[in-house]
C-alpha cells in the first residue's frame, strides 16, 4: 500500500518523464533477483485523474536485464477522495494522509 501512495505522490511531483523511466517500486528477492515497476508515461484525464502506462523490468544479482515485458499496462490513479489506484476492472484503495491540524 506504501508504494501505491507513493506512486501517486510521484505522479503529482513528476510533470514529465519522456526523457527516462521513473521507478517507482524494486522488489529484492533472496538469489538477488531484483523487479522494478516503472511508469513509463504518464498523462491528466479530463476528469484530473492520472492515466499511466507500468513497465516491469527483472535484472540478476549483476544488474543484467533477465526479463523486460514489452507490453504496456495500463492503470488510472485517482488522487483525489476515495484515491484509489484502477487496473482494468479493479480498484485499490489508497489511504490519504491527511493534514496536520493546527488546533
Amino acid at each position: 500500500m506504501r508504494a501505491i501512495a507513493f506512486f501517486a505522490g510521484v505522479l503529482m511531483a513528476t510533470p514529465s518523464m519522456a526523457a527516462e523511466q521513473l521507478v517507482f517500486y524494486t522488489a529484492n528477492f533472496p538469489d538477488a533477483t531484483s523487479v522494478q515497476l516503472s511508469v513509463l508515461n504518464n498523462s491528466v484525464s479530463q476528469d484530473g485523474d492520472y492515466d499511466v502506462a507500468i513497465g516491469l523490468v527483472e535484472t540478476d544479482a549483476s544488474g543484467a536485464i533477465r526479463y523486460e515485458d514489452t507490453g504496456r499496462h495500463r492503470a488510472r490513479v485517482r488522487c483525489n477522495y476515495p484515491a484509489y489506484v484502477s487496473v482494468g476492472t479493479r480498484k485499490y484503495p489508497m489511504v490519504i494522509a491527511s493534514e496536520p491540524s493546527l488546533t
